[in-house]
C-alpha cells in the first residue's frame, strides 16, 4: 500500500444515476482516506477504492437533490465539495462531503483539498510562454519552455502559504519558479501554435508590480480542470474563473433531458396538451408557485388540481408536497421550453 497522504473525517452522499433515484438516500457518516495514487471513500455499509488517475473532476455543484437531501434531514452542510470519479467498471459517480459540523468553517476541507490538489497535480508537465505581455506590449523574447506544476511555499504577511505554481529547470538544472496563479486579473482560454500545431491554452493575465503581464500555459485537458478548480476552491480568485468551468450537474441533465425531447418528438407531446395544461405549464416556466395558479389564472381550485394530476401522470410535473405543490419535471422544463419558444 501507498503512503497515507491525508485524511478527511465527516459526512457524505454517494450519488450517481442509480442513488438519485433512491428514495432512502440521505447523507451518513464519510471518512475519506488520500493515498498517493488512490482514494478510499469508507461509508458505514459500503467502502470504494479509486485510483486517482480516474477522478475526474474536484470541487464541482452537488445536485440539487443532494442540498435538499440536507435540508429535509436537517444536515449541516454549510461547507461542503466533491469528487467526481469514473473508474472503467464503474458509472461515473461524485461523493459529496462536507464536516460534521460547520463550527470549524471551511478550513477542514480546504486541508483536504490542497493535499488531494498536491496529488493530481504535482509534477506535471507544462508548456509556458511567461511574460509574453508587459503592459500591452509584446516582448519578442518570451519563449515557449518546457516545465512542470510545482507547490510552493511562500510568505503572506508573518505566516506561510503553499500555493500551486510552474517550474522551469534554466540552464544550470536549478528551477525556475512562475507564480502564475497569483494576483490574477482575468483568465481565458485562447488557441496558439506550439510545435506546428493549434492547441488551447489558457491566458494569464496578472498585476505584477504594478504593471499588467500576460502569460500562456498548455496542459492537458484534465489537468487544466483542476487548476481551475484549484484557484475556485482554493484562492480568492473563483469569479475570474468561473466561467471556465463545466456546467453544473444540474445543467448537464437538463441538457441530456432537452436532446432526448428534441423536435418533432417534444412538438408531439406537446399536441397532445389541451390549451390549460400548457397554460400551466407556461405559469409553473415563468416561476409562479402552483399554490399560486388559481388566483393568476383565474381558475378553480378543483379544475387545477385535476389539470396538476393529469400533468403528474404524463411525468410533465412532480410532486413537491401532499397539498399539490409541484414543480416542473427534466421532461416538463424540456417540453415547456418548445412551447414557450414555438408559440
Amino acid at each position: 500500500m501507498t503512503r497515507l497522504v491525508a485524511k478527511f473525517n465527516g459526512k457524505g452522499i454517494l450519488l450517481n444515476q442509480y442513488t438519485l433515484k433512491n428514495p432512502a438516500l440521505k447523507w451518513e457518516k464519510l471518512d475519506i482516506n488520500l493515498y498517493e495514487d488512490s482514494i478510499e471513500f469508507i461509508f458505514p455499509t459500503k467502502k470504494l477504492k479509486i485510483k486517482t488517475e480516474y477522478i475526474e473532476d474536484v470541487g464541482a455543484d452537488l445536485p440539487r437533490k443532494a442540498i435538499e437531501i440536507a435540508k429535509s434531514t436537517l444536515e449541516d452542510i454549510t461547507y461542503h465539495s466533491s469528487i467526481v470519479f469514473h473508474p472503467p467498471e464503474m458509472d461515473k459517480t461524485m461523493v459529496g462531503f462536507a464536516p460534521e459540523t460547520s463550527i470549524y468553517g471551511r478550513k477542514p476541507i480546504e486541508i483536504f483539498l490542497l493535499k488531494l490538489f498536491k496529488v493530481l497535480l504535482n509534477k506535471k508537465p507544462v508548456k509556458v510562454q511567461y511574460a509574453a505581455m508587459k503592459g500591452g506590449s509584446l516582448d519578442p523574447n518570451a519563449k515557449w519552455e518546457d516545465g512542470y506544476l510545482l507547490f510552493v511555499i511562500v510568505k503572506s504577511g508573518v505566516s506561510t502559504k503553499e500555493i500551486l505554481a510552474v517550474a522551469v529547470n534554466d540552464e544550470s538544472g536549478k528551477p525556475k519558479i512562475y507564480t502564475l496563479f497569483t494576483n490574477l486579473e482575468a483568465i481565458r482560454i485562447k488557441t496558439k501554435v506550439i510545435d506546428d500545431k493549434e492547441v488551447e491554452v489558457l491566458e494569464i493575465k496578472q498585476i505584477k508590480s504594478n504593471e499588467s503581464i500576460t502569460s500562456y500555459l498548455y496542459l492537458d485537458n484534465k489537468d487544466r480542470l483542476f487548476v481551475l478548480r484549484y484557484i475556485a476552491n482554493l484562492t480568492k480568485y473563483k469569479n475570474v474563473v468561473k466561467d471556465l468551468l463545466p456546467k453544473s450537474e444540474e445543467d448537464i441533465s437538463a441538457e441530456f433531458t432537452a436532446e432526448m425531447w428534441s423536435g418533432e418528438k417534444l412538438k408531439s407531446e406537446v399536441e397532445k396538451l389541451t390549451p390549460q395544461e400548457q397554460e400551466i405549464l407556461v405559469a409553473l416556466y415563468s416561476g409562479i408557485s402552483s399554490l399560486e395558479l388559481p388566483t393568476m389564472l383565474n381558475m378553480d381550485v378543483d379544475e387545477v388540481e385535476r389539470i396538476l394530476d393529469d400533468l403528474i401522470d404524463k411525468g410533465l410535473v412532480r410532486l413537491v408536497r401532499v397539498r399539490k405543490e409541484v414543480e416542473l419535471s427534466e421532461k416538463g422544463r424540456a417540453v415547456t421550453n418548445y412551447i414557450v419558444s414555438n408559440f
